[in-house]
């Protein structure tokens, strides 16, 4: 389901390409989804849940790099994108199964130094996920390559809806910094906040689920670096060899490379650095948080209680998609079961077998009496209505 979407978009380019209104749908969609997903990150509590809309806003990322034209940017994410957040959603689950199934990051902390080797490795995905690399270079973890060039490519796009793309995809990444560390901080660092039985009873998963850790582990480190060029790189033409579509642009060596990949890597160098200094404040702003003044989320909630409300809450989606969809589902659904299955469907039944079959049933029943001389009676006078027809048929 996570890949399904961004493949069919990127498969189906020839067709998207002709529908440029259709683009523009797809950019405001992706960045919004971007923006509003890495929002509600900020302030989820379940480990497994700040993960999950972590997913959602990087979903949006490879959705405004189709819709800007850049497929084989959000190609290149969700390849990378495949590594790192798997590598957390494991080692999420490699955490809740040392604390005995809680999932509540407020019952987390000084987790390092029980479960070290998960530590780590979650480090590993979260310098990948934040996108933390070398600026001006093709050095760094997998999210550092993937997330910038989409990011370069909505400033170079010509699309409708790229600059809000672009301010978009900043901002998501400095709230993805944000929420990520928050994760690791809280969960690994400080001291234990949660219950001390499960505490001092913590250690690492078996090997069965450590594993997959150490080979995802390598993935978020490399992939970017490694598969760089062919994904969105020089050698892209070769690597894609015509599936996806778009005008294309030849380099001085005659190397074709779609024009809006090329138009990336020749964006001002501020385009270039704006993801790593989001990200640097994104970081900066939960070692303030969650290792200088851990009371301030509480008194900053506490202050901006609403705002704190609408993110804790998910901007209320569920609530308005109740409102819109489930309970008017609910009152069609009661309306036809009342009415339709009930009254109509079961009346009918019902007023037949309780009403029409007792009436003829009762009639069919004083007609059969039981006595001899009623039946004679009827014999005779249906025998006289008999004769008295053949007489006048024979008349005629």
């Amino acid at each position: 389901m996570v890949t399904a979407g961004v493949f069919l978009v990127c498969r189906m380019s020839p067709l998207f390409e002709l529908a440029p209104d259709t683009l523009w749908f797809v950019t405001v969609i992706g960045a919004s989804t971007a923006f509003f997903a890495a929002t509600i990150g900020l302030v989820q509590h379940d480990i497994k849940r700040v993960i999950a809309y972590s997913t959602c806003s990087q979903l949006g990322y490879m959705f405004f790099a189709a819709g800007v034209g850049a497929y084989e940017a959000a190609m290149f994410h969700l390849f990378t994108h495949a590594f790192f957040k798997a590598l957390l959603f494991l080692g999420a689950g490699s955490v809740i199964h040392a604390m005995h199934h809680e999932q509540d990051m407020r019952q987390y902390g000084g987790l390092l130094k029980k479960i070290p080797i998960t530590g780590y490795v979650m480090l590993i995905g979260t310098l990948a996920i934040t996108g933390v690399g070398i600026p001006l270079t093709y050095y760094g973890f997998a999210g550092f390559l993937s997330k910038d060039i989409i990011i370069e490519s909505a400033y170079a796009s010509e699309n409708a809806g790229q600059a809000y793309a672009f301010w978009c995809g900043v901002l998501a990444a400095l709230m993805t910094s944000f929420y990520s560390w928050r994760l690791w901080f809280k969960t690994f660092l400080g001291t234990n906040r949660g219950d001390a039985h499960t505490y001092d009873h913590a250690h690492e998963s078996p090997m069965v689920m450590m594993i997959p850790l150490y080979l995802l582990a390598v993935g978020a480190v490399l992939a970017g670096m490694v598969f760089y060029e062919p994904f969105v790189g020089h050698h892209v033409a070769e690597f894609w060899q015509g599936s996806v579509f778009h005008l294309n642009w030849y380099d001085d060596h005659g190397t074709q490379i779609p024009e809006i990949l090329h138009a990336a890597h020749e964006v001002p160098k501020w385009v270039k650095a704006a993801p790593f200094i989001a990200m640097a404040i994104g970081l900066a702003g939960a070692i303030w948080f969650y290792i200088l003044d851990k009371e301030l989320p509480n008194r900053l909630a506490a202050r901006h209680r609403h705002a704190h409300d609408f993110l804790i809450n998910k901007w209320y989606f569920d609530e308005i998609y109740d409102f819109i969809f489930v309970r008017p589902a609910m009152w069609v659904g009661s309306f036809f079961w009342k009415k339709g299955d009930g009254a109509v469907i079961d009346g009918t039944i019902n007023g037949l077998a309780m009403g029409v079959v007792p009436a003829v049933t009762a009639a069919t029943k004083r007609a059969q009496s039981g006595y001899l001389f009623r039946y004679a009676s009827v014999m005779i006078l249906g025998i006289a209505v008999l004769v008295t027809w053949l007489l006048l048929r024979g008349g005629q």
